[in-house]
């Protein structure tokens, strides 16, 4: 027990929070006064009421940590959007690192960003020994703000500043894509405080009803709330909605950080299980539930892999692009691209090598990017710049509109939440019935009515 609050008080120091005495006494007298209220509403006697209290105080600690991991999640996709948006004006006209790095740190008051971006600048400057200290520096800022369109970004100021080439159609690429990225990111933000206001309302609603039995039973001049059952019913029913408000509230707090590295495992899995099913009738049918997922998925990563294709392609054959591509690779692409790279190596013009990547999907992007690719590579193509550039945007549009689903998808499972409370005041509601019934026939057979 004392390490689970060791750690949820690290936890709570990690996003921002300060303990305050002050601002401590102030949430738990407003808690205990809410959690009154309620109790008395319901007529609660005392144990009861103090196992409310009880319950409160324990998910109280919990729903202040959902509050601050939300602001500090917003708080970083900000810095993050804006830092994004910054670096790729300011790269355009100095294609410098270092130069873009101190015009963004400028933009910034002090806080955790220009905290960040004043170590990476500090890398640059006072490091004499490394060959790739420019990288270094870079992905002291990713470690910080882990997100894989940061990577991509990154990874092309390297070489094109390395390199040179001509770059204002991949930055107007780049642009594009975080303009995607950020406007899915806000969409989902206001879906969430959306499905948030559902489930409270849901709440209130279900409780609202179950009160219902208590006037009834009033205008009768009987008193169902103090029997014995009813007081247990109604202590069990206002824990297990306090309970679902907490369950909502974590799943609708999660910020775009935790959602791409949780969505992002959970794909790999998925992909294992779906590498390693065998041919009875039950494994066909999971097996095909798991490729359709993945297809959604595979589609929105495919983007950022033809994204790295294009920059590595501006200095670099075909198939040496494809071999460097590998280790910035999305993971989801990384056992595909293994297996032809590996065909590659053995016959360098192996034609089914590119058309039988993800063939065990049904993506006919896909497949039309890679015998794309091949024709490069054996030099009856047009100007592969143009045509990649083109095929970037296509699948970029696809990529937000899979990506919109999945979020949509993620979203569609708290339905179980909206409809928990109606469950748990719908068994309330049942027993105050049963309970007022039994009451009235007891009064009848005194002869009380």
């Amino acid at each position: 027990m004392a390490g689970n609050r060791k750690q949820l008080s690290d936890e709570l120091s990690t996003y921002g929070y300060v303990f305050s005495p002050k601002k401590a006494f102030v949430r738990y007298t407003m808690a205990i006064a809410g959690l009154f209220a309620l109790g008395r509403f319901f007529g609660l006697h005392l144990i009861p009421q103090i196992i409310l209290f009880i319950a409160g105080m324990i998910i109280l600690p919990l729903l202040l940590r959902n509050t601050y991991r939300n602001r500090y999640y917003q708080h970083k996709f900000s810095d993050l959007n804006i830092y994004m948006e910054q670096f790729l004006y300011s790269f355009m006209k100095s294609t410098k690192v270092l130069t873009t790095l101190e015009d963004t740190y400028d933009l910034f008051e002090d806080g955790d960003m220009k905290k960040t971006l004043g170590k990476a600048i500090n890398h640059i400057k006072n490091t004499y020994n490394e060959s790739d200290f420019e990288e270094k520096a870079l992905k002291i800022i990713e470690k910080n703000y882990p997100y894989e369109g940061l990577t991509v970004m990154h990874r092309f100021a390297l070489r094109t500043e390395a390199l040179g080439g001509e770059y204002s159609e991949s930055i107007e690429l780049l642009l594009e894509s975080r303009r995607m990225w950020a406007d899915r990111v806000y969409s989902l933000q206001q879906e969430k405080k959306v499905k948030r206001r559902e489930i409270v309302l849901s709440i209130i609603t279900s409780l609202l009803l179950c009160s219902m039995i208590y006037y009834m039973a009033g205008q009768m001049h009987l008193d169902v709330s103090a029997n014995p059952l009813a007081q247990i019913i109604t202590v069990v029913v206002l824990i297990l909605d306090l309970m679902i408000y907490y369950k909502a509230d974590s799943r609708l707090t999660a910020g775009y950080l935790a959602d791409d590295k949780d969505r992002e495992k959970e794909y790999l899995k998925q992909y294992e299980r779906f590498k390693n099913y065998g041919k009875g009738p039950l494994s066909v049918l999971g097996r095909k539930t798991a490729q359709r997922s993945l297809q959604e998925y595979i589609k929105a990563c495919f983007p950022e892999w033809l994204m790295q294709m294009s920059l590595l392609m501006q200095a670099e054959n075909v198939q040496v692009a494809i071999f460097r591509s590998y280790d910035e690779a999305p993971a989801i692409l990384k056992p595909a691209l293994k297996e032809m790279i590996g065909r590659l190596r053995l016959d360098p013009n192996d034609k089914r090598a590119y058309t039988d990547f993800l063939s065990e999907f049904t993506l006919p992007e896909v497949r039309s990017t890679m015998k794309m690719l091949y024709s490069i590579s054996e030099g009856k193509g047009g100007e592969a710049r143009g045509q990649i550039a083109e095929i970037i945007r296509r699948n970029q549009e696809m990529s937000d509109k899979a990506k919109r689903q999945q979020n949509s998808d993620s979203l569609a499972g708290m339905y179980a939440l909206f409809l928990a409370p109606q469950l748990t005041g719908g068994m309330k509601l049942i027993c105050d019935m049963i309970l007022l019934f039994a009451v009235y026939m007891g009064s009848m057979s005194k002869g009380v009515i």
